[in-house]
């Protein structure tokens, strides 16, 4: 079977329309019932008031700064997101909490079963079965993707086997010990796992993954082929986040990823006025409602996730909505010297042309009125240290054209430069500082 639910995955897309319009009028309506956030935010505002698509642009956005202000009150410590009795929730989890205070989100038995079944429908399109052992290399604490990627394993079938508690060098020889055939994890941890394993004298193909599902951070195509290179395995995306779930996931074709439909409702929206959806092929900013989810409602909520919607037709069959590619946040793209510059560029032009680049660190700070942007790179072992200066040279060259940014390129020695596990943190502006 190629789907995991064939009878939504198939849908013509004008019922997943109709769907999603009944489904989104019925959690404005217990919303504005159960949740003190949006008690307020909806005053004025009916279901009836809904009566198509378009109508939902009537609806305000839902904000992180106004769901961490509601919080604030009681019940602790959801406060007024809480969306259902407090003694029904039975989960807890949060956000990471890097820009600002976390947002702590319940999840009842119901809502999180919900999550769940969203999560096998991305780890079925990434062709995870029954066979396959999948490596977890994470401490799972209170956050969410790790859980829901544990949880909707065992509900594929697979077998899950966690390695929270090893270091790197420790989950590989776990990986080699059990033989297992699938992983998930962060693209930077895969890269690393890989340089690590190398180090070790092992080949990372030589560690049998035939299947990788990554997220975290945005994946450009490059690095993907990279982890399919390295591996010798099937590499695939997915998005989502604490507060929206996951809501979109590459299926065998990897041309793009599906919008898990009618599970949510997904704008994506130009990037100027957040007023109207952008064509195929555009970049513009998903704005993401759960329709499922009771215990703590989210209606229009603004990811600042900036992604290029896809075509609505794939080879695999499924007729859900598509985006093409994640391209980062808005919080990520600056003005350099007048140029508009995303960190995912840099990534994607080292990715594809410099194999010899292990790690990178890129950072932009102010010296008298001129904006400065600086690469550090660190190279594998195996570059000759006769190579350093064309490579660099090189580098400033792709980088320039890609860009239209002069970048100061820094060789440092192996080693040298910080390793992620979860999150990288490539990109430092110091002007901000």
């Amino acid at each position: 079977m190629n789907y995991w639910n064939p009878y939504l995955e198939t849908l013509p897309g004008e019922r997943f329309d109709q769907i999603e319009l009944s489904y989104f009028r019925g959690m404005l309506s217990f919303a504005k019932e159960n949740s003190a956030l949006y008690r307020e935010k909806l005053r004025g505002i009916e279901a009836e008031d809904i009566r198509s698509l378009d109508d939902v642009k009537k609806i305000p956005f839902t904000e992180k700064e106004e769901m961490r202000k509601y919080q604030e009150i009681e019940p602790f410590p959801y406060g007024g997101l809480l969306g259902s009795d407090i003694e029904k929730v039975t989960t807890f989890r949060q956000t990471s909490g890097t820009t600002g205070k976390p947002i702590y989100v319940p999840e009842t038995y119901e809502s999180w079963q919900w999550r769940i079944e969203a999560w096998c429908h991305i780890l079925y399109m990434a062709g995870f079965r029954p066979r396959h052992r999948v490596f977890l290399p994470f401490g799972y604490n209170v956050y969410v993707a790790f859980w829901e990627a544990h949880f909707a394993s065992e509900k594929v079938g697979c077998e899950l086997v966690p390695g929270g508690a090893l270091d790197t060098r420790g989950r590989i020889h776990k990986i080699l010990e059990i033989r297992a055939n699938g992983m998930m994890n962060t693209p930077t941890y895969g890269l690393h796992i890989a340089e690590e394993a190398k180090s070790m004298g092992i080949d990372p193909a030589s560690l049998g993954i035939e299947r990788m599902l990554c997220a975290g951070e945005p994946m450009p195509p490059a690095t993907r082929k990279r982890l399919e290179e390295l591996y010798q395995c099937h590499v695939f995306d997915h998005i989502g986040g604490t507060e929206p779930c996951a809501w979109a996931g590459m299926c065998e074709a990897k041309d793009g990823m599906h919008i898990i439909e009618p599970f949510f409702l997904v704008e994506i929206l130009d990037r100027e006025t957040l007023q109207k959806e952008v064509d195929e092929g555009e970049i513009g900013v998903a704005v993401v409602t759960p329709l499922g989810r009771r215990s703590f409602p989210l209606i229009r909520f603004n990811t600042k996730d900036l992604v290029i919607k896809g075509k609505n037709s794939c080879s695999c069959g499924r007729t859900s909505k598509k985006i093409k590619e994640v391209v980062g946040r808005t919080d990520d793209l600056r003005k350099v010297r007048g140029v508009l510059f995303s960190p995912k560029t840099v990534e994607e032009v080292i990715r594809k042309e410099f194999q010899e680049v292990e790690e990178f660190e890129i950072i932009v700070e102010r010296r008298g009125l001129m904006d400065v942007i600086t690469l550090r790179t660190e190279p594998n072992a195996q570059l000759p240290v006769s190579s350093i200066e064309q490579t660099k040279a090189r580098l400033k060259e792709s980088l320039k054209i890609a860009t239209n940014l002069s970048f100061n390129v820094i060789m440092e020695p192996p080693g040298s430069l910080p390793r992620y596990t979860l999150k990288a943190k490539r990109f430092k502006d110091l002007r901000e500082a």
